[in-house]
């Protein structure tokens, strides 16, 4: 009993802190869970081995909330317990490509790719905190040394349009994910020690179970210096790598107290992830995301919205949820997004504009099966002095201006910008994308 130690006030406190500390490690270990560890789930993998996405999302993708309409997904985690692992890459020549590595705790800690590698591809050596051995260095692009055990390989191939699936089909099948000693040949070292995975599950969440997959997964991940003090005053209520959390060794005013503050955790999380930023001209503004320091509001509200989000320099993510008044976005009203001539978005690989319907946060079934608009929509057409209208409406604007229409629900929708590479002036906020302006 802990009931000499803690009153319920400081147990509530000190179950808020873990929550919010651990719930986007624990959001991570979903994935895990389903690619790596639940055989039956249709996500099974394995680690080492890439699940390649071969779909152009539409509206009739609903599996995942705010799909992508502009590059392919490959995924797969990989296991660096026993040896480091080689990830080969073909040359990409112009087409965007990306792998973004995220650690455990959602940090994106490098970058494979056209930003961070460029278009030559090449073989790149990842390796584990545990790994004791010599680390070969000749021979590969680079050597990426992982603070983690299980480390995300989120990776994005450009494609433009459905026309052009077997070119990231061909791309995909040289992508390669294996062992060290497989790729130099040589004998593997013993296998790691067998893990009994906990199992996850939805209903984890909001309650002090989570502190359990949380134990769990801190003793495969090294923890960073600015995160030893919050792990030091959770560890009073047995939360912390190597620890075992029993929410009955607590007397029951404690109980009531720890799992109340799991309780408020969550919901301050989903209420910090529905306000990520500040509104200007009628877009969410949102803080640098892909590395959080010790804001673990911020990382696990991201986290709960949207995981794996790329770091800015990589990509961002504006969000017109309203229009340049402050009302709604609705498909009841007409709107046109104008650029000018030198105020097209400032990207060095490409931008696009995605909408979605706002209960579904899915695509929207519309008659020219158009789910995204952006610099690579064919047809385009700019004014003579380089300016871009685009029309955004329910039904048509006209055959005049048809290739530039992105069409609306009947109801609420919002918008999605994705700019890839963006330049200097987009990423320090110089730069500001246009209001959306309703048409009376």
């Amino acid at each position: 009993m802990f009931s000499n130690q803690l009153n319920p006030d400081q147990a509530h406190e000190l179950a808020v802190e873990a929550y919010t500390y651990g719930f986007a490690m624990v959001e991570n270990y979903k994935a895990i869970f389903g690619m790596c560890v639940w055989a039956d789930s249709p996500a099974y993998s394995g680690f080492n081995r890439y699940l390649h996405g071969r779909q152009l999302f539409d509206s009739s993708y609903d599996t995942v909330v705010n799909a992508n309409n502009d590059t392919l997904y490959s995924t797969t985690f990989a296991d660096l317990r026993c040896e480091p692992v080689v990830v080969t890459v073909p040359a990409t020549g112009d087409r965007y490509f990306v792998i973004q590595l995220v650690d455990m705790g959602t940090d994106n800690f490098a970058y494979i790719g056209t930003r961070a590698t460029g278009p030559d591809g090449g073989r790149f050596l990842l390796v584990g905190p545990q790994f004791k051995g010599p680390v070969p260095s000749e021979g590969f692009t680079k050597v990426i040394n992982a603070p983690s055990d299980f480390v995300a390989l989120a990776t994005r191939t450009a494609i433009n349009g459905a026309d052009d699936l077997p070119g990231v089909i061909e791309l995909q099948e040289h992508l390669a994910v294996q062992p060290l000693s497989e790729y130099l040949g040589t004998q593997s070292p013993p296998n790691a020690p067998h893990i009994d995975w906990p199992a996850y599950s939805p209903s984890i969440y909001r309650s002090p179970r989570l502190f359990e997959v949380l134990n769990f997964l801190l003793s495969h991940h090294v923890v960073p210096d600015v995160e030893r003090p919050v792990l030091d005053r959770i560890s009073q209520i047995g939360v912390g790598p190597y620890a075992r959390f029993d929410l009955g060794t607590f007397e029951p005013e404690i109980q009531v107290a720890v799992a109340q503050g799991a309780a408020d955790a969550h919901a301050a999380i989903e209420q910090r992830g529905n306000s990520l930023g500040t509104v200007v001209n009628g877009w969410q503004d949102i803080p640098r995301m892909g590395t959080y320091g010790d804001d673990y509001l911020f990382r696990s509200a991201v986290a709960w919205k949207f995981i794996y989000t790329n770091s800015p320099e990589e990509a961002l993510y504006p969000i017109a949820e309203a229009d340049a008044d402050g009302i709604p976005l609705s498909g009841a009203n007409q709107y046109t997004l104008h650029f000018k001539a030198n105020e097209l978005p400032p990207v060095d690989a490409f931008w696009s504009i995605t909408l979605y319907d706002s209960e579904t946060r899915l695509m929207i079934d519309n008659p020219i099966d158009r789910y995204s608009i952006g610099d690579r929509t064919p047809g385009l057409r700019y004014e003579d002095d380089g300016s871009l209208t685009l029309r955004i409406q329910h039904t048509s604007p006209g055959a005049e201006h048809e290739s530039n229409w992105l069409p609306t629900p009947e109801g609420r929708f919002y918008l999605n910008t994705r700019a890839y590479m963006p330049r200097a002036t987009f990423l320090d906020g110089t730069y500001r994308l246009p209001a959306v302006h309703r048409v009376d």
